[in-house]
């Protein structure tokens, strides 16, 4: 009977160790690593601009305009770089400015693309097609801001929680987004 509840309890113990292994990763995405491999179509989750086949997470708005939503191919990633490929065959190069975006490239991965497409089913339809076309305009939800225009850069816009978000224009130019009840209540050029 001893060995009968020895061989029990190391079966037990077996089979909880390989249940245990086998569902770690349903249990808890690993959100510290780029969840992609070359060829996976993933979507863009906000507009951005490009110059010179490269986007920088600073997040200037002139350049190609990529709308949200644009089907994108994922190629690689690096320590402070994401390439993709546009519909047009472009190889894009998002490029982290980290003491700008204050983010590891994992994090600007998850922001920046996702697996689906951004549902822009719960805005209204002005903020729709402000999104769609990667503007800014009075009455619209912070939300719809970061869908059309990205996130500002931190060092300048240190929460998404205050009133004023500062973007880019270019290199020499940025313009403030101002908010009241977490509304765009102004533009700044």
């Amino acid at each position: 009977m001893k060995n009968f509840s020895k061989l029990f309890i190391l079966a037990l113990t077996m089979a909880c160790g390989i249940l245990f292994a086998s569902s770690q990763p349903l249990i808890a995405a690993d959100t510290n690593a780029i969840s992609a491999v070359k060829g996976d179509k993933l979507y863009t989750q906000f507009s951005l601009f490009y110059e010179d086949k490269v986007h920088r997470t600073t997040n200037y708005r002139s350049g190609t305009f990529v709308p949200v939503n644009t089907e994108v191919t994922f190629v690689k990633a690096g320590k402070k770089e994401i390439i993709v490929t546009l519909p047009d065959g472009t190889n894009l190069k998002i490029e982290n400015v980290e003491k700008y975006s204050g983010e590891k490239i994992v994090g600007i991965f998850h922001r920046t693309l996702g697996k689906t497409p951004l549902d822009l089913a719960h805005f209204s339809a002005t903020e729709k097609n402000s999104i769609e076309a990667g503007e800014v305009e009075p009455g619209m939800s912070k939300d719809a801001v970061i869908a059309s225009l990205g996130y500002p850069p931190k060092h300048q816009t240190p929460t998404l929680k205050g009133n004023q978000w500062r973007y880019w224009r270019n290199t020499f130019g940025t313009f403030v987004v101002h908010f009241e009840d977490n509304k765009v209540k102004s533009v700044e050029q």
